[in-house]
């Protein structure tokens, strides 16, 4: 083993890559080239300070263009922007947001997206019929950047004033619907 000591910093990653890894695969990828995307995006160093709502998007969208970046060199052409995202939220959401749910970061880090959360919102007889139509019809896994985004401000509106950790209330691992 290693002489580094074994930190809770160091745990949560691995656990959280791990998380990230498993929920993005859908089979494109291994984890290993899923780790080594993730670690190369620069992305530690707003786990180590996450701060600046106004900056975040722009910070997001430059880990996930490092990590399809990084994937397309290693020659994994399935990498996509929508990929790129789930593996940065779900990391996001185990390094960060489910460590303090009322931090000022947690009210704005992404939500994991995934065909669970847009099926079951998309039912929710509250949300606008366009939206809800838009959301039916998003595949998740071949968002491009723009989508993403466009997909990220209906969400924002959908929730409302709520931290945006919230939305999730409408994934449900239990759901019939496959992610």
């Amino acid at each position: 083993m290693s002489s580094v000591e074994y930190s809770n910093y160091k745990h949560r990653h691995n656990f959280a890559i791990w998380a990230a890894a498993r929920a993005a695969q859908r089979g494109f990828t291994n984890v290993i080239n899923l780790k080594n995307a993730l670690e190369s995006s620069s992305i530690g160093e707003f786990v180590e300070k996450p701060s600046g709502e106004s900056k975040f998007d722009k910070k997001h969208a430059k880990w996930c263009n490092r990590i399809c970046d990084y994937l397309h060199n290693q020659g994994v052409n399935e990498a996509t922007y929508g990929r790129a995202a789930k593996l940065v939220n779900v990391y996001l959401k185990s390094m960060v947001v489910l460590l303090d749910l009322s931090s000022e970061a947690a009210k704005f880090i992404h939500p994991p997206i995934d065909r669970i959360l847009l099926q079951n919102i998309a039912r929710d007889p509250n949300v606008n019929k366009e939206y809800s139509r838009k959301l039916r019809n998003t595949n998740w896994t071949s968002l491009d950047e723009s989508e993403y985004f466009d997909l990220i401000s209906i969400l924002k509106e959908i929730n409302g004033d709520q931290p945006f950790w919230k939305i999730e209330e409408y994934w449900d691992v239990t759901s019939e619907t496959s992610s």
